[in-house]
């Protein structure tokens, strides 16, 4: 399966549990861009302040979302862009520097109502508590470089409740491995989704490392600040 398939499938995919999904949503911004400053469209929206009302307010007369600025325009990604940012991630990798993947490709992170999308990587050297959990969320992944495997399902070994400062992120769980999954090998193309409330860990197969879009797709279960 080539990028460009893979790209559609995962919006095809998105396109029919949005309709399910609801939330708010958040994310880390960039550290360092690929695109000029004024890159961004200003038709998509920017990250939601972390306030959440219990039980939502009413919807006024002719409001139909509770987010007010939900994009109002289709985005498109080229796949020789999307080929881009992992090539630029494996060669600041390879210098010892540090890079937000995020900043690599245009209009990410990505937020709506109802998913966001994010650019992660792997490198080879990665360690430690790499496997993780989340119960609010499902994702659907594509590769965009490099290759590794993916080890989904099964349980969580050591498994702590992710912290952040002295403030425990409830339903975002971390592990240093899985006991019982199924294994995946993964290469540049491939699509996998992966059910919210599901142990997965992404490990590099390759001095390349591995390079993979995620969209998280709020699973009605949790508010958008607590997830990770």
């Amino acid at each position: 399966m080539t990028v460009t398939n893979a790209l559609a499938n995962i919006v095809c995919g998105l396109a029919a549990v949005a309709g399910l999904a609801a939330g708010f949503s958040l994310s880390p911004g960039g550290t360092v861009s690929a695109q000029r400053p004024d890159a961004r469209d200003t038709r998509l929206p920017l990250p939601p302040e972390w306030k959440t009302s219990y039980p939502a307010p009413s919807l006024p007369p002719g409001n139909r979302t509770l987010w007010p600025n939900q994009p109002t325009a289709a985005t498109y990604w080229a796949v020789e862009d999307v080929r881009k940012a992992h090539q630029l991630l494996m060669d600041v990798e390879k210098t010892g520097r540090t890079v937000d993947p995020n900043s690599t490709l245009h209009d990410f992170p990505y937020w709506t109502r109802t998913h966001s999308m994010f650019v992660a990587r792997v490198s080879p050297k990665a360690s430690g508590a790499t496997a993780q959990q989340h119960l609010g969320y499902a994702q659907f992944i594509v590769v965009m470089g490099g290759a590794g495997t993916l080890v989904a399902g099964g349980e969580l070994r050591k498994a702590t409740v992710l912290a952040e400062g002295n403030r425990q992120i409830a339903g975002e769980l971390r592990g240093t491995g899985i006991t019982g999954g199924e294994t995946f090998h993964l290469k540049a193309g491939d699509v996998v989704s992966i059910p919210a409330n599901t142990p997965a860990q992404f490990m590099a197969g390759s001095p390349d490392g591995l390079t993979y879009m995620v969209a998280k797709v709020n699973a009605m279960l949790y508010p958008w600040e607590l997830i990770r």
